[in-house]
């Protein structure tokens, strides 16, 4: 997991030639005017999909991971928490090859709170339950998660 500002993306350069291009792109793009639903960057490699979410308060809801797919995930309005974990309690969703995904319950080992100008790398396999509500009140978020090829 990495957490920064999106100023400071092109830091992490060199980590994947795909992640190159979607950090290149986050870091000379107003994601702001970026309309609803995907947006592609380079075919299925790098696209980015733009959704309204409201967070949710439920600290036991489900994890996500891929295995395809680093998730980089951009609140562009409103503020929500991220947690991580390193390894599953019980798997609720076997990886579905089709869709990237799978879901589980996960002991939390970390957390982030997302707000504009400011993103996550969830990397492939990496278990992590985004839209969390701050301070246990769910509300209304606009976010961008760019899916970018390992």
């Amino acid at each position: 997991m990495i957490f920064d500002k999106i100023e400071n993306a092109k830091r992490y350069l060199g980590m994947n030639p795909n992640l190159d291009t979607a950090l290149k792109y986050l870091s000379g793009t107003d994601l702001g005017g970026l309309p609803e639903g995907k947006t592609v960057i380079d075919g299925d490699r790098v696209f980015i999909n733009v959704m309204q979410a409201v967070t949710n308060p439920d600290a036991e809801r489900e994890y996500e991971f891929h295995e395809e797919y680093y998730d980089i995930q951009i609140d562009l309005v409103g503020m929500e928490e991220v947690r991580f974990g390193t390894e599953y309690r019980e798997i609720t969703q076997e990886y579905d090859r089709q869709r990237d995904i799978g879901f589980g319950h996960c002991i939390c080992e970390g957390s982030c709170r997302l707000s504009p100008g400011r993103f996550t790398i969830c990397e492939p396999g990496e278990p992590h339950q985004p839209g969390g509500a701050v301070n246990e009140v769910a509300a209304e978020i606009r976010k961008a998660v760019v899916k970018v090829h390992r």
